[in-house]
Formats: C-alpha cells, structure tokens, sequence
C-alpha cells in the first residue's frame, strides 16, 4: 500500500532515511520561522528541487500534491481577499514546501528505512518508559499518511462535485472521516496478521 516502485534509483533514494527525516524537520521548522519572501522562495526552490533531482515520475508527483494544491490555492484566495497578500504568500510558500519534502520522502524511501532511523532517533525515549519501536512505526506512518490523505480529500471532493455537494464542507468531512477511520483499522489488522510486537 506504501511502497511506491520506480524505475531508477537517483542519489535521493540512496541518502540514508535518517539524513532526510531530519531534513524534513528542520526545513518544516525552519520555514515556519522566517517572514523573508526571498527566503521562502529558496524554501520552495529547494522542495521544488528535490523530486525533480530525484527523477520522480512527473506524473505521480502532481497526482499526489494536487489536493494539497487546491486547499493551498483556497487559503491563499481567502487571506488575499482579506487584504493579506503577503500572508498569503508565505502560507502558500510554507505549505507547498513541507507537503513537497513529504511527498518526495514518501516516493524515495521506504517504510522500514524510516522506522528504523525514527527508531535510533527515540532510543533516548527509553527512560521515560517509551518504546522506540511503536514512535518509530507511527511517525514514519503518519508520514506516509500524508499524500494518502491528500489523495482522498481529492477523490471525495470529485465524487462529491458529480453529486452536486462540491460547497457542501460536511459532504468531504464526513466521508473522508470515515474513510480515514477504515484505513486505519485496516492498517492495524494488517499490522496484527503480521505478528507485530515492538518488543
């Protein structure tokens, strides 16, 4: 369901998925922090940069981020219309890079690789009596979450634009709850059929 095949493996997917964990945390943090609209343009330059180095199929990549697109374009059109145009920039700049750094870990790195850098990473946890194992698993989960989620919101908005109910909230809220709900407790069984024991 996560692993995503592509035809060439590019110097991304060989960089140790620890390194671009931690890229992606401090490159979230960091545009998070900055007001400079030169320095979010390098933001999104750089996120922009990463698939295309990558060689992510095109395809794939738009498939991914176009919800994200579209919820993006809604924010920024709302702040514009409340005379925040720069608002609207930097939250357009910050949110397109993060979900880029997200969708390019997804498509460049597998499941296992990040659980088991998250898991180096949460050893520390130990004394606080918190598995590494489980923070491993859910973190590198919820990352992989990401795009999926997107996706949905996609397909439920589509669905939901056929039947008429596309300025309907509750008519995507709703389903997509729902579906969200599903995937995870089918995620859980799949995890229990496996025998998983972070022990």
């Amino acid at each position: 369901m996560f692993e995503i095949s592509l035809a060439r493996i590019t110097w991304l997917h060989r960089v140790p998925a620890g390194v671009k964990l931690l890229v992606l945390a401090v490159a979230g943090a960091a545009v998070f922090l900055v007001d400079d609209q030169r320095a979010l343009a390098g933001f999104v330059g750089f996120a922009v940069l990463m698939p295309l180095s990558a060689w992510l199929p095109l395809k794939a990549v738009l498939k991914q981020i176009f919800p994200a697109a579209i919820l993006i374009a809604a924010l920024a059109a709302f702040h514009v219309v409340m005379g925040e145009p720069e608002t609207a920039i930097a939250v357009s700049a910050r949110l397109a890079t993060v979900i880029l750094l997200a969708v390019t870990l997804t498509f460049t790195t597998r499941v296992s690789a990040m659980v088991d850098a998250i898991e180096v990473a949460a050893r520390p946890l130990k004394v606080f009596g918190i598995d590494p194992a489980k923070v491993g698993l859910t973190l590198s989960l919820a990352i992989r979450f990401i795009p999926v989620l997107f996706a949905l919101v996609g397909e439920i908005r589509e669905a939901q634009k056929a039947r008429g109910l596309e300025g309907n909230v509750i008519a995507v809220v709703m389903p997509l709850l729902v579906r969200t709900l599903k995937m995870a407790d089918d995620l859980a069984d799949a995890i229990a059929a496996r025998g998983y024991d972070a022990e």
